[in-house]
């Protein structure tokens, strides 16, 4: 039996850890093997030779391509097969009996998903661990996986692993059969000789042993240093090494630094933990009293049984389903809090609900989904807990100006820690914490997690997965996984997507008429129609009804009716009631069937070329859209999937309110939800193709507006001064990312 390892990195992490210990678990084992990664083997990475007499370095191939890719670039899925092919097969000898791959779906390489899934259905047996989700709390990554419906192929050559048991339950329970997947933990490796201990007892040095990226929740490290007692010192072992996570880490960096707060960040190889001590992991081990963790998002949580291994008390944040992992075992593996509790008059209210909706709209944008009012509502509810919010759970502007509060000694006694449904000082109950030098476990409780026990697994799913014959595949549907993980209580604002940087959006919101503007289409007006009656006739018939000699004669005469009997200037009706009258329906009867077919063949529609494109580009930015259109009960699906992406409470169609553009009661209506978001006109784009009836009045109701001149279809007479025009649809979204923008003619 022979494996192949694929991993997108061997930088310093935990799933690296994972790729290392497999490999030192499958060389004790005689079991032939490569690494297959996009990057070189990292020198320490020194393994136990067969003989485990000595030290050799494992079989390894670098492949160009297997990196984080977010574009191909030179790169294709049949470049990076053949290159995966060929290193296994000279590494090894032949093709290997089992490919293992970690992380395939996460959305970090814009190949790898599409090779797994040819790799599937070729008949390869495959091993996919999941150690991370797109779908859980990484909205950038999704959109390299939101179109790829064989993301996670089923069949007996295929098994599924996971580090616990909620992401394994979440599977299941989308339709992965359970004989597919199984439970397959890190082992912990126990330090071959540790370091005695020289953590002084009264200068007590919480150790935190990560790197620092937003999930590691840098905010609550500084909030405990600032409540810590005098003399006690934090430390962050390493800085991020991909670059887009460092603004955050520098972030907290120089805030810690302006309030001279006892933390300290990247420490590792960087400064000495005491004088005259060294500046390497080992000696910040050796000299760390305890081990803490803020973290809010963890697969496994290496730092929770590594302070055991390393027999250091663990302090800090619980994350529950880990705890429910290792209360499983009989293990505590320290003292911790489930959540910090700031009294919410210590917030602005009106800034945390313009943080969450405008996070939300992110979110959900990245994921392709429509954000609902009843979705921010409910997510507000769950954020909000009996007068308190978790600290944890606040934006880092929030987190730093409750740190800020902490200045106040006043303060300090109403900051509470939530453990197990009662609460306690802060303050308090860390100065006792860090008092207690004994940790909650010993070694000897990691047995479950050792290297053998990893070994023993590991080797019995790769003998039981190379005993399994090919067979047709078929899928997981990839929006139950998304179901499950993008809900109300699983929201969280350090698992957002950041603002974008660089190009930074003018708009807030952007909300778009429909016809002539999103879809080509005739004049959708109803009149008298000779040459489409026969076509009407022949609907109305199929669906089982009696037509009019004149359906479109009838129909214009039931609109006139309607329009005379409201008195208003603009008027709208409803296609559906009118429908019912002429057919003498009774009231009430569903004619959204009806409205349907003979509209698409009366008044057939195409979305605008480019159109599309640029929507989902917006879309992704977080900027909400929205739709102010005079339309009909159809409209929207004639959008296709595009309507998805706009906000139900930000589209005012016309039939909806029975009245039409340009009637300023439309934009009026439009300005209140938009207020419901804390979005202003000024801050909202309004994009049309009608100078009389969408810029105008836009501008009117102080919408900043652009008018659509780029289709012969599109041009309507009327004077308007639109703060600009475009003909070509990349030229909308380039306007929409500046900060001085001009006019485009």
């Amino acid at each position: 039996m022979s494996v192949a390892i694929v991993h997108y990195h061997l930088e310093l992490g935990g799933v690296s850890q994972v790729v290392k210990s497999a490999s030192r678990a499958l060389t004790a084992a005689a079991v032939p093997h490569v690494i297959l990664s996009g990057d070189s083997l990292p020198s320490d990475w020194h393994l136990p030779a067969q003989n485990l007499t000595s030290a050799s370095y494992p079989q390894h191939r670098q492949i160009p391509g297997l990196h984080y890719l977010s574009t191909p670039a030179e790169f294709s899925v049949e470049i990076l097969k053949s290159s995966l092919h060929a290193a296994a097969r000279e590494a090894l000898g032949g093709p290997p009996d089992i490919w293992h791959f970690h992380n395939h779906s996460l959305g970090k390489n814009c190949l790898l998903a599409a090779v797994v899934a040819d790799f599937a259905a070729a008949g390869e047996r495959l091993v996919l661990q999941i150690h991370d989700l797109a779908e859980a709390g990484r909205p950038a990554n999704y959109p390299l996986i939101a179109d790829c419906q064989n993301l996670y192929p089923i069949a007996p050559h295929i098994h599924y692993v996971f580090l616990n048991s909620r992401d394994l339950q979440a599977f299941t329970d989308a339709g992965l059969p359970s004989q597919n997947a199984s439970l397959l933990p890190n082992p912990i490796c126990q330090p071959p000789q540790l370091a005695p201990s020289l953590a002084s007892e009264s200068a007590p040095i919480l150790f935190a042993p990560i790197r620092g990226i937003r999930r590691k929740n840098l905010g609550e490290l500084v909030l405990l240093a600032a409540l810590a007692p005098a003399g006690t010192r934090l430390a962050v072992s390493r800085a991020p090494s991909n670059p887009s996570a460092l603004p955050v880490h520098t972030n907290w960096q120089k805030f810690a630094y302006h309030h001279h707060l006892p933390i300290a960040f990247d420490v590792v190889d960087r400064f000495a933990p005491a004088a005259g001590a060294a500046t390497d992991f080992d000696s910040w081990l050796a000299h760390a009293s305890h081990f803490v963790t803020t973290s809010v998002a963890e697969g496994f949580g290496l730092p929770f049984l590594e302070a055991i291994a390393h027999r250091k008390p663990l302090l800090g944040r619980s994350l529950p389903h880990l705890s429910a992992e290792h209360a499983r075992h009989g293990i505590c593996t320290g003292r911790l809090y489930q959540r910090l509790l700031v009294p919410i008059d210590w917030i602005d209210l009106a800034i945390f609900q313009d943080c969450l909706i405008t996070d939300l709209e992110r979110n959900y944008r990245a994921y392709c989904r429509p954000l609902s009012q009843e979705i921010i509502t409910q997510t507000l509810a769950t954020l909000l807990d009996d007068g308190n919010l978790d600290f944890g759970n606040l934006p880092e502007s929030l987190q730093q100006s409750v740190i800020e509060r902490l200045t106040d000694p006043a303060n300090r006694h109403l900051l509470r820690v939530q453990i197990d449904g009662e609460t306690q000082v802060a303050a308090d109950w860390l100065a006792m914490t860090i008092a207690e030098r004994k940790p909650t476990a010993t070694p000897t409780q990691l047995a479950p997690y050792s290297a053998s026990t990893y070994q023993k697994n590991l080797c019995a799913l790769y003998t039981q997965l190379a005993a399994q014959a090919a067979a047709p595949l078929h899928y997981l549907n990839t929006a139950a996984i998304l179901n499950t993980q993008l809900t109300p209580p699983s929201f969280h604002f350090l698992l957002s997507a950041l603002r974008p940087h660089s190009n930074p959006r003018v708009y807030r919101a952007i909300i778009f008429d429909i016809y002539g503007t999103l879809l080509i289409s005739p004049s959708g007006r109803v009149k008298p129609d000779p040459e489409a009656d026969p076509l009407l006739r022949e609907i109305l018939r199929n669906l089982g009804h009696i037509p009019p000699l004149s359906p479109s004669t009838a129909l214009h005469a039931a609109v006139l009716r309607h329009h005379a009997a409201t008195g208003l200037a603009f008027p709208e009706v409803d296609l559906r009631v009118l429908w019912q009258e002429v057919l003498a329906l009774a009231p009430g009867t569903d004619t959204s069937t009806l409205v349907a077919a003979l509209e698409n063949a009366w008044h057939p529609t195409q979305v605008m070329p480019g159109a599309a494109k640029v929507i989902q580009s917006l879309a992704r930015s977080g900027v909400s859209l929205g739709l102010l259109s005079n339309a009909q009960s159809h409209t929207l699906a004639s959008l296709g999937g595009l309507a998805e992406l706009f906000a139900p409470e930000l589209t005012v169609l016309s039939y909806q309110h029975r009245i039409a553009k340009p009637s300023p009661e439309l934009f009026q209506i439009l300005t209140d939800r938009l207020a419901g978001r804390g979005i202003s006109p000024a801050e909202t784009l309004f994009v049309g193709n009608d100078p009389l009836q969408d810029i105008a009045p836009a501008a009117a109701a102080h919408f900043q507006t652009a008018l659509f001149r780029g289709h012969p279809d599109s041009l309507r007479s009327g004077e308007c001064s639109p703060d600009f025009t475009f003909d070509q649809w990349d030229e909308l979204v380039l306007r929409c990312s500046k900060n001085s923008p001009k006019k485009i003619k």
